[in-house]
């Protein structure tokens, strides 16, 4: 095994080594492909004809990864919440993939270091890392097949990097999470765009106004992320903020 691995390696360029090394540490697998786990981190190979073509072949293994992620997590779950309904599965399963929580996991298992960090787009955080990583599932699914793909979610993603009860109680989506309490309780409310000029063009102010009442304002670079911070603004005014639990055990 060890003299197939060193001929492996010395098939690859030497530039490529180090980092098919630290995906050998990261998901405790060998490769049979290095090219495939290259694509995993858009590092262009002979077989590329220019950037382009790597950026593709990481897009369609991000794809895969994705899809794969998916059904392993769903899996992991009805295997560790005997008990939990579907309610609770499915809000345990969004978390864990968020973006947010993809990220974390990336980080953890070092994917940052190993990226090609010209990718990351404006220079701003993005949920690169946690894209890398589903492209690196999808990688080790079409290398080593769907045992292996397991091995890496279950084993070496999720079991040492992932606090199940600390998700449990996480808010992904503080907007959502606002409208749902406020509905319960039939108020109404809104969202108003306060200001999306100021002395920056690209930050807007909303404020989440609750019975024609303002409760709090937030700012973002999209009315996007200002409805989310207006939001979270809001519910620690309002002192609500932890997520409601479905039936598991």
């Amino acid at each position: 095994m060890l003299q197939a691995f060193l001929r492996l390696f010395r098939r690859v360029p030497s530039e490529h080594r180090a980092v098919l090394a630290a995906v050998t540490r990261m998901t405790g697998l060998r490769p049979n492909d290095p090219g495939m786990y290259l694509a995993a981190f858009r590092r262009k190979v002979k077989s590329d004809a220019n950037q382009r073509s790597a950026n593709m072949r990481y897009e369609r293994l991000e794809y895969l990864g994705d899809a794969v992620l998916g059904v392993l997590m769903a899996e992991y779950l009805y295997e560790k919440y005997p008990n939990g309904d579907e309610g609770y599965l499915t809000s345990m399963r969004s978390k864990v993939v968020s973006r947010k929580a993809l990220n974390r996991i990336a980080e953890k298992m070092g994917i940052p270091k190993w990226m090609d960090q010209g990718r990351n787009r404006n220079g701003q955080a993005s949920s690169v890392p946690g894209n890398t990583l589903e492209a690196l599932v999808g990688a080790v699914y079409l290398d080593r097949g769907w045992n292996a793909a397991r091995y890496l979610v279950h084993r070496r993603m999720l079991d040492p990097y992932v606090n199940f009860n600390q998700v449990e109680t996480e808010i992904i989506s503080y907007k959502s999470f606002l409208i749902e309490h406020v509905q319960k309780k039939k108020q109404r409310f809104q969202f108003d765009v306060v200001d999306d000029q100021g002395h920056d063009k690209n930050r807007f102010t909303v404020a989440f106004v609750l019975d024609d009442v303002e409760v709090a304002t937030g700012t973002g670079q999209s009315k996007k992320n200002a409805e989310e911070a207006a939001a979270r603004a809001a519910c620690k005014t309002l002192k609500i903020g932890t997520a409601t639990r479905s039936r598991r055990r």
